[in-house]
């Protein structure tokens, strides 16, 4: 584990073998790519437990889901919180390296704003940081073939996204202690996502 402090505890009996486990997060703008590579990722036998924070989110929130984006950011927190309480004890029941699919900025549809989402429990709960990283002009195309999202097609938005991502993802990694794995999009993203989830099982 990382040298950061941690921010949760387990029942001393399994502290010890639980906290010694991986909690990764995958992380990327939206329409980077995400789902493909872990679709391609899942076809392998990891000796790892994988869950999606908006799949979370969407089991507590239900039909009010597609609201939350438009929510006060007070009750937004609330249920990142949340989040990670399930994540927590998701992985206490498995006891296995834990891979996440979340973000660290998203677009705020309502202010037009990119905004930070850890919450000061998820500096000290994870590990480790895989961010996904892309050009501009594929996110766009991903975007606009991807027709059943609502997602940002302007150019310098998406820009100003990946850049933002990268430097949140830096400045977490350096102030907290996580580690932080950066690849590129591309025909071997696959391959080096296994490698990164290898090595973090060592």
């Amino acid at each position: 584990m990382t040298g950061t402090k941690t921010f949760f505890s387990f029942s001393d009996s399994s502290q010890d073998y639980l906290s010694s486990l991986r909690r990764i997060c995958f992380t990327g703008v939206r329409g980077v790519g995400k789902s493909s590579v872990l679709k391609e990722i899942n076809k392998e036998k990891l000796n790892l437990c994988f869950t999606s924070g908006s799949d979370i989110l969407q089991d507590m929130m239900g039909e009010t889901y597609s609201q939350f984006e438009f929510l006060p950011e007070y009750k937004k927190y609330a249920y990142r919180l949340k989040i990670r309480d399930s994540l927590h004890k998701m992985q206490e029941v498995n006891g296995k390296d834990l891979l996440v699919d979340s973000h660290l900025t998203v677009y705020n549809l309502k202010t037009g704003e990119i905004d930070g989402i850890f919450t000061h429990m998820d500096y000290g709960f994870y590990t480790d940081i895989i961010l996904l990283d892309s050009y501009p002009e594929r996110i766009l195309d991903h975007r606009q073939r991807d027709s059943k999202k609502k997602r940002i097609t302007d150019l310098d938005v998406i820009r100003k996204e990946l850049d933002f991502e990268r430097q949140k993802a830096a400045e977490i990694s350096e102030k907290y202690g996580i580690r932080l794995h950066i690849i590129q999009m591309g025909e071997d993203t696959a391959e080096k996502m296994l490698d990164i989830l290898h090595r973090c099982e060592v």
